[in-house]
């Protein structure tokens, strides 16, 4: 039908690149409607056998394949790896048949198509071996890791590797690099070969490839081999700085020297090309030795009028640097300005570049940025920015040897504030005294001293004591130390950011350690909550339990002064070897419940989240032989209602199927090994914003089930638990959820 159709408007079109476009985009049409026969290696050379029936050369027919291995998954799915494997063997009968018209396209096509070339020349390497090699400039990074693989394994190859090192094109002469450096390390013998070719190499980046094949750290300026001024020399070798022109448009505030004298240009550009010359974002050594001899603060102004001007001319993904050299030297500026752009770009169908941001965010020296990345891996709308974060924090745990909550419960900072709970800010002539309330709020006293001095628990503040209480830190006056003033009235502004970002993380971090039911150690749980002031004021405030195997022994409060108290105002002793966990209200009785409410008012303190007061569910009788959820069966409620809380509560879209329509919402959670998902009546990527009905929930261990475009596996009966097999807390916290999603 679509040849007969083509061929009837061919009559009146003279255009045959058109005509054979619109076959390529006709014939992946037809293949989506009819997933590829079942998505076999056989129909994907069924696909091919037709693009040839109907004349294309091998050029459109590789353009096909572009196509179908960009989006084949997503809208047949298709594998990636199917769809390659079956293109090889077609391509590779085309190279025995029609050799010179395949290798002339192969030459031609784009990125996909050139990867493809590679794998197909591969199965005859010593005949295309100059094809192969000819490949070594090529500039796609699909294609660069592919040629790498090829040649380290054609070690007969070796002359032609080296005379690469000797190549005009930096492209070329990184491949070499590559290669020898692999031969290096498997047997040995290149050693000489890559120290000559650090002797000649001009450009930055090839350099620093060739300096950590050889083991030459990249900070031996640090250690004295290369002064700052010759590290500056070295890269500006090539003319690099022609690839920061884009920034120089307009200029940039003055960053002196911490000896007070300006820093010249060449300098300051020196370290943006240690990030831009860089094989791979990151931090740089060679950078951070460069900023040391720098003020910091006018550094990080420098570094942000950078991100501003990137942002400013469309935030281009290939200088996608830029995030990590202002991340890293940015202070606490850029903080909230990737913050902003994080939330901002996916949005825009920016979720690639939001994903580098948050990985850039991670590096920052800033206590309240690994906070931010805490927070968006738990909570955040775009599933592909909060896996990205997730794994920045899962990479950061591996390096230290611990789990990611154990990373998180590092992270929490300490604000400055001292085992008082006080900080202490000096205008010179006046000083005052910060405290965190239990009710985590920021009060301010004037600081007058002390009428006996020296009793040796005075903290930061010294030996100043509260005094008349403020509405907030004034600004500075005319009878303050002017600089001292200015830098402490500086830091309250930062502490009140930073004091509004840690709650609001800490506060989601605790409420998920309550679902989940989280334990820490006894050494564990006093590091965190006994001698962090600000975690101190968040564990009085909430119902704790010692826990073995999982069951709860004893609940009790941990009090202001340091001590343990049960619910009957008792004292308490903690185990050495117990574990430390929150008490879920499910776990209580209804006497237990009221008794502990009861000493929470008696003592004025407000929850910081919902704990006693949370709603319990359980499992009815009715309920345990069954494997779905039905209490939430025909409810209907707006679709894009229903997306924006579910997925505020942590939870994904389903899978994605016909048409672009999905029909379930899930969530899994690693802690308790556990996911449940929602099935309703259906809605499309991006909403409809019309009614949807709510059909039932199902409970099923974790992983068990396949998602991704076009997956139609569920929690069936062979999946799905038996209601009166999900743990209670568990259990609760999904239909508490549940409840208010559907409200």
């Amino acid at each position: 039908h679509l040849s007969d159709a083509l061929s009837k408007y061919q009559r009146h079109c003279n255009d045959q690149e058109f005509i054979n476009r619109c076959k390529v985009f006709l014939v992946i049409g037809g293949c989506i409607y009819f997933k590829l026969d079942r998505r076999t290696i056989e129909g994907v050379k069924a696909f091919f056998a037709v693009l040839d029936a109907e004349q294309l050369d091998i050029a459109h027919q590789l353009s096909g394949f572009s196509l179908l291995y960009k989006g084949g998954e997503y809208y047949t799915g298709c594998s990636a790896s199917l769809i390659l494997e079956g293109a090889e063997e077609v391509f590779a009968a085309y190279l025995a048949s029609r050799r010179e018209e395949t290798l002339t396209a192969f030459s031609s096509a784009g990125a996909e198509g050139r990867y493809l070339a590679l794998r197909v020349l591969q199965k005859d390497a010593s005949q295309y071996k100059q094809e192969i090699l000819g490949y070594a400039a090529d500039s796609a990074k699909l294609v660069k890791g592919t040629l790498v693989d090829i040649l380290c394994e054609q070690t007969a190859w070796t002359e032609e590797v080296k005379a690469l090192l000797q190549a005009k094109k930096a492209a070329q002469r990184e491949m070499a690099v590559q290669v020898l450096t692999r031969w290096q390390q498997k047997s040995g013998g290149f050693n000489e070969v890559l120290l000559q070719a650090m002797e000649k190499e001009k450009n930055a980046k090839v350099r620093e490839i060739l300096g950590n094949a050889l083991g030459l750290s990249s900070d031996t300026a640090k250690e004295g081999a290369v002064s700052r001024g010759e590290l500056v020399k070295n890269l500006h070798k090539g003319g690099r700085k022609r690839s920061l022109s884009w920034a120089y448009e307009s200029p940039f505030s003055a960053v002196h020297t911490v000896e007070g004298d300006i820093a010249d240009e060449e300098y300051l550009q020196a370290i943006l090309l240690c990030y831009a010359s860089a094989d791979g974002c990151g931090v740089s050594k060679n950078a951070q030795f460069l900023a040391e001899a720098l003020r910091a603060d006018e550094l990080a102004v420098y570094v942000n009028e950078v991100f501003d001007k990137w942002v400013a001319a469309g935030a281009e993904a290939k200088k996608r640097w830029v995030l990590y050299a202002a991340a890293i030297h940015g202070g606490s500026s850029i903080v909230a300005k990737l913050e902003r752009h994080i939330k901002e770009w996916p949005q825009a169908s920016r979720g690639a570049i939001a994903c580098e941001a948050v990985k850039a965010l991670s590096l920052s020296p800033m206590p309240q940025a690994l906070l931010l990345v805490d927070g968006i891996a738990r909570k955040f709308k775009f599933k592909q920015v909060r896996a990205a974060a997730g794994a920045a924090l899962e990479f950061a745990a591996s390096q230290l040897g611990i789990t990611r909550e154990e990373l998180a419960d590092r992270i929490v900072p300490d604000l400055g504030f001292d085992n008082k709970m006080e900080r202490f800010f000096d205008y010179g002539v006046r000083k005052f005294i910060v405290t965190i309330t239990p009710a985590l709020e920021i009060e301010v006293f004037e600081a007058k001293e002390a009428p006996e001095k020296g009793d040796g628990n005075s903290g930061l503040s010294g030996n100043w004591v509260r005094g008349k209480k403020l509405k907030s830190l004034p600004a500075p006056g005319a009878k303050d130390d002017a600089e001292v003033a200015k830098a402490a009235y500086e830091e309250f502004k930062q502490l009140k950011k930073q004091m509004k970002i840690t709650v609001t993380s800490q506060r989601a971090r605790l409420e998920m350690a309550l679902s989940t039911a989280r334990e820490w150690s006894i050494p564990a749980w006093e590091q965190l909550f006994v001698k962090n002031p600000l975690m101190h004021q968040f564990a009085i405030g909430l119902i704790w339990g010692v826990y073995e195997e999982g069951k709860l022994v004893q609940s009790f409060r941990y009090m202001e002064d340091g001590s343990f108290n049960t619910a009957d105002e008792e004292e308490y002793e903690l185990k050495e070897d117990g574990k430390i966990g929150l008490v879920h209200p499910v776990e209580l009785t209804k006497e237990e419940k009221e008794t502990w409410e009861q000493q929470l008012e008696d003592y004025e303190i407000a929850q910081p989240f919902e704990q006693l007061k949370r709603s319990v569910y359980t499992v009815t009788k009715e309920e345990e032989g069954m494997q779905k959820l039905t209490r939430f069966d025909e409810k209907t409620i707006n679709d894009l209602s229903l997306g924006s809380r579910l997925t505020g509560l942590g939870w994904y879209r389903g899978s994605v199927i016909d048409g672009g329509g999905f029909y379930t919402y899930y969530r899994e959670d690693k802690e308790t090994g556990l996911g449940v998902e929602l099935h309703f009546s259906g809605s499309y990527v991006g909403g409809s914003n019309e009614d949807v009905t709510i059909y039932d929930a199902r409970f099923y261990k974790a992983g068990t089930i396949a998602r991704g475009s076009y997956m139609y596996d569920e929690a069936d009966k062979d999946k799905a638990l038996f209601l009166r097999d999900v743990p209670a807390r568990y259990f609760s916290e999904i239909v508490w959820q549940l409840t208010k999603a559907t409200m």
